[in-house]
């Protein structure tokens, strides 16, 4: 008899070990969020390969001008007509500036400039001041960032 004692007095030492250390686990929050939204695109596309996406700066120059280069970017848009989701994620939380769709000529040299679409908040001629959004560990999955995109803004 002296064996089952033993064998059942070993299953409980295990079981009472292996349970311990076993509290629910505390998930750390997030430390960064997503931006997204729908690009609306107005007008006739140029013709040739296009390179558009959508671009966050937190940081503005004096006169409202992104003071380098973006934050973070969207992957490069695939459909260049209609409404066109996007989401840019693994966002540190802040305060962005401005959301803006750019065009790039394909094979332009680094540094220069894109073409501005559209930005987020900005419909001339009654709101010229693009709006701004925070990301933060009490909201950090931004939707509704909306932009139109004018193919008209193209200067070839």
């Amino acid at each position: 008899m002296r064996n089952p004692i033993l064998f059942v007095s070993l299953i409980l030492i295990i079981f009472v070990v292996s349970s311990c250390g076993e509290e629910e686990k505390e998930t750390l929050p997030p430390t960064t969020g997503s931006i997204s939204g729908t690009v609306t695109f107005v007008g006739t596309p140029p013709e040739g390969p296009k390179e558009i996406q959508v671009s966050i700066f937190s940081n503005l120059d004096a006169k409202g001008r992104p003071a380098g280069p973006p934050d973070y970017y969207s992957e490069p848009f695939t459909q260049f007509t209609g409404k066109v989701p996007y989401k840019i994620s693994g966002v540190a939380f802040g305060t962005y500036k401005l959301a803006a769709v750019g065009y790039e000529v394909p094979g332009a040299p680094s540094g220069t400039a894109e073409t501005v679409l559209g930005m987020y908040g900005f419909a001339p001629p009654s709101d010229m001041q693009p709006d701004t959004f925070t990301i933060s560990q009490e909201n950090p999955d931004i939707t509704g960032i909306d932009m139109t995109a004018d193919y008209s803004a193209i200067k070839e």
